[in-house]
């Protein structure tokens, strides 16, 4: 049987992200990885150094890259693109047109026109294009989904201190819009009311935020993030007809409440009560009639899982059942709802009131 095709890698911005997506490449069986290039000279020879391949550096390094990869027979065939939001358009396009499939780390634009753009050539090129929303690998979401829950509502907090990072845009398209995608991926409807509100204590953008977001089907997701809490959280937690779950993706950890595990205990207290066992409620204890089950969950790291599904849908173009897990069609959703966001919080904006 003859060998895979290894596929030649390059990561574009070896920042915060970049630098996991070079390590990962550099491990992951079927990548080499190739060249890094970022716009700190410093930044690309510490990353290439670490792991044996070429840097760029500078305004230029991009070009240079591609340049070098024609002119030395080596293809770049993968990119991962870890730039700031307002350059992913810029170098997807350089990237596309040479004929890489690309990885774009979330949100993959800043506008939903710079997204539709990228997605549209992707197509044109006929190219993969995969969104970096890692949270879809998380261990935590990923044993979640195995349940194919309907969800009525659910609600997210997503805190954490401020980092510094990614000040380019709003705590919406910075840390949100991680849980824009997980929640449209869970509901899988249009969403049809849009209810925000956010400050910016800080910054030129907001850096606290709570949305509520009505969908189709009458689905309602409570979101909240902030980059200014002393602690970091990122729970969800999801009712539907058939489950209650409560998810905690630091810990890559949760618990599920099923109705079909606790119809028997429930029916049970129901005969009591009604034939008079039990006169008062508050002498059952609630742990012993209702199951808890941990969910199953299977470590792994999110970034190395995310390039390896990207590695799959290189390899058959993205056909049947190796699509991306999240699509350059799902990345622009994410950005679209975003947006709407920001609008809705641009409309209610907050100035504070002077005490009298």
């Amino acid at each position: 049987m003859q060998a895979p095709e290894i596929i030649n890698a390059a990561v574009i911005g070896v920042g915060r992200m970049g630098r996991h997506h070079a390590r990962n490449y550099a491990a992951i069986p079927g990548y080499k990885l190739v060249a890094v290039a970022d716009l700190d000279p410093e930044n690309a020879k510490t990353a290439a150094e670490a792991h044996g391949c070429r840097p760029f550096a500078g305004p230029a390094a991009v070009q240079d890259l591609m340049r070098w990869s024609k002119e030395t027979g080596t293809p770049v065939r993968a990119a991962t693109i870890a730039v700031p939001t307002l350059h992913h358009r810029a170098c997807a396009e350089q990237l596309i047109e040479a004929g890489a499939d690309v990885l774009i780390e979330k949100p993959l634009a800043a506008n939903v026109a710079d997204a539709g753009a990228i997605v549209d050539l992707a197509k044109k090129h006929g190219r993969v294009l995969m969104v970096g929303h890692t949270e879809r690998f998380n261990p935590a979401y990923r044993a979640l989904r195995k349940y194919a829950l309907t969800p009525a509502f659910i609600e997210v907090h997503r805190i954490s201190p401020m980092t510094f990072r990614s000040i380019d845009v709003g705590v919406v398209l910075d840390m949100m819009i991680h849980d824009i995608d997980i929640v449209n991926n869970l509901v899988k409807r249009p969403v049809t009311e849009v209810r925000a509100v956010g400050v910016g204590v800080i910054g030129k953008f907001e850096d606290v935020a709570n949305a509520r977001l009505t969908f189709d089907n009458g689905c309602v997701a409570n979101l909240t993030a902030s980059r200014l809490a002393l602690r970091t959280e990122r729970k969800m937690r999801l009712f539907s007809p058939t489950a209650y779950v409560s998810v905690d993706y630091q810990k890559k950890s949760g618990a599920v409440i099923t109705k079909t595990a606790n119809e028997k205990q429930l029916a049970f207290v129901r005969k009591e009560v009604a034939e008079g066992r039990i006169t008062d409620l508050m002498q059952v204890n609630y742990q012993d009639y209702v199951k808890y089950e941990d969910l199953v969950v299977e470590e792994s790291e999110p970034v190395r899982a995310e390039l390896e599904n990207f590695l799959a849908a290189i390899r058959t173009r993205g056909v049947g059942e190796n699509l991306p897990e999240v699509t350059g069609e799902d990345g622009m959703t994410a950005v679209d709802i975003a947006l709407k966001i920001t609008d809705c919080i641009s409309k209610h904006k907050w100035e504070g009131v002077e005490p009298l």
